[in-house]
């Protein structure tokens, strides 16, 4: 199971269920569910290039500490579109295998 104590940079893991890319500027762009419920956090996305789909893989770029960029410790990542974003280490388990 994914998480941010052994997850190393450089890495590849392995997206276990549909997830979106959110975020309106380049330096905060954060992973997020990917949902039509009305009770959702983010608006659902629609452009499939920021759509992350089950068996995926992104390679893990960096590491963050909590309170720098976001209240909780995170990873960055990349997929093989080039789409560089966040993911919060309480969403690591969630998303990820």
């Amino acid at each position: 199971m994914a998480s941010i104590r052994t997850i190393q940079v450089g890495q590849y893991i392995e997206i276990k269920k549909i997830a979106q890319i959110y975020g309106n500027n380049s330096a905060m762009q954060f992973l997020t569910t990917h949902t039509n419920s009305p009770y959702g956090s983010y608006p659902k996305e629609e452009d499939p290039n920021r759509i992350l789909t089950k068996g995926m893989k992104v390679q893990v770029i960096g590491k963050g500490k909590s309170q720098t960029k976001y209240r909780e410790s995170y990873i960055t990542v990349i997929d093989n579109r080039k789409n560089t974003f966040d993911v919060m280490s309480s969403d690591l388990r969630k998303f990820f295998k």
